[in-house]
């Protein structure tokens, strides 16, 4: 028997709580890696690993979303909160993602004023390059993290504008009904 890749079931609470507690869990090592600052190279690498592996889990989970939304019979207000928790999750992976590699290379990686950049920082710098705005108080400038600005920046585009129509179709069958 085949398996589909992505479940084709309801978009239900069992969801929410899913991005819920992958939201609490990403926020949690956000805040933890700006409290301890991780100095062994090998812990960096492995959350580094972690973290490529969380943002590949967030792509599948932000396509299966989108395969799944406008088929389904949830309520717009559960769909709205799903999008926000799911483009959380994607904003805090990524800061997370910046703040080990200015960790890992320091400020070979960003440009920034002030001394020293924290979670916080990189979760302003997400959220800057997510919606494209890029205020250019924190700029990267090294290889690998100007191509997971762009990463981001392309993620962003895309993500919003397919949430958007997936939405507003939604909205404009429930409408109809």
């Amino acid at each position: 028997m085949k398996k589909n890749l992505f479940h084709r079931g309801e978009f239900d609470t069992g969801k929410l709580y899913k991005y819920f507690s992958l939201n609490v869990l990403v926020i949690l090592l956000l805040i933890v890696s700006s409290i301890f600052n991780m100095k062994g190279r090998v812990v960096i690498y492995a959350l580094l690993v972690i973290l490529i592996l969380l943002l590949i889990l967030c792509i599948y989970l932000l396509i299966e979303f989108v395969i799944l939304i406008p088929n389904t019979t949830a309520c717009l207000t559960n769909i709205c909160i799903g999008s926000g928790l799911l483009l959380g999750l994607i904003l805090t992976t990524y800061a997370n993602l910046y703040l080990q590699i200015y960790q890992l290379r320091g400020d070979k990686a960003f440009a920034f004023t002030g001394k020293h950049l924290s979670g916080d920082d990189f979760l302003y710098y997400s959220i800057t390059t997510f919606t494209t705005t890029g205020f250019g108080d924190i700029t990267s400038i090294g290889l690998i993290s100007n191509a997971l600005a762009a990463s981001e920046m392309l993620m962003g585009m895309i993500s919003n504008t397919i949430l958007m129509a997936i939405l507003t179709s939604k909205l404009l069958k429930d409408l109809k009904n």
